[in-house]
């Protein structure tokens, strides 16, 4: 079950973020990542940052930020969007400020998904597919990606199941964007 609400309390105002709440995934053991996470003293444009730690400037049916299991392995610090013949298409994007220079995630459908789903999965920099591929429940690809000079990063998920009836969870595991150099 979804509930819909903005973000900071209040009602919702046009153009005003919102954040779609779902169900609770089962409890995922994670292993400790090898990027380091940024501290409040340093930078944010001058070490590794999480998507999961930044506010999408647009999403079409909320991200879910929480810890997934994808193909059998744990991710801490995630971005997941669902999907279904209601819903078949949900993104969200990203600022980056010609900071970051590298895009890497595992990628696949959480593994709480129902048996079969299958998404399409899609990385836009500023306007331009640079990924673009369908993986299946218990599939999952490591991606890495020039982003150099990047304004915008968009993450995409498509609905490409037949069971109209359930929603599948595209995660984008341990999302990360890696600075330029100086």
């Amino acid at each position: 079950m979804a509930i819909a609400g903005a973000c900071g309390g209040g009602e919702s105002s046009p153009g005003q973020a919102t954040r779609t709440v779902t169900r609770t995934p089962p409890p995922v053991t994670v292993t400790a990542s090898e990027t380091p996470v940024p501290t409040e003293a340093t930078s944010p444009a001058s070490q590794a940052r999480y998507l999961s730690e930044l506010e999408p400037l647009t999403s079409t049916q909320g991200v879910d930020t929480s810890a997934v299991e994808i193909n059998g392995k744990g991710f801490a610090r995630s971005v997941t969007l669902t999907a279904n013949a209601a819903g078949p298409v949900n993104s969200a994007e990203y600022h980056l400020g010609r900071h970051y220079r590298t895009f890497a995630a595992t990628v696949g459908l959480r593994d709480d998904s129902p048996t079969g789903g299958s998404l399409t999965f899609e990385v836009a920099i500023d306007g331009t597919r640079e990924y673009r591929e369908t993986i299946h429940l218990g599939e999952s690809r490591d991606i890495k990606l020039d982003i150099g000079n990047a304004l915008r990063i968009k993450l995409t998920v498509t609905y490409t199941g037949q069971d109209s009836g359930s929603v599948y969870y595209g995660s984008w595991g341990d999302a990360r964007i890696q600075p330029s150099t100086p």
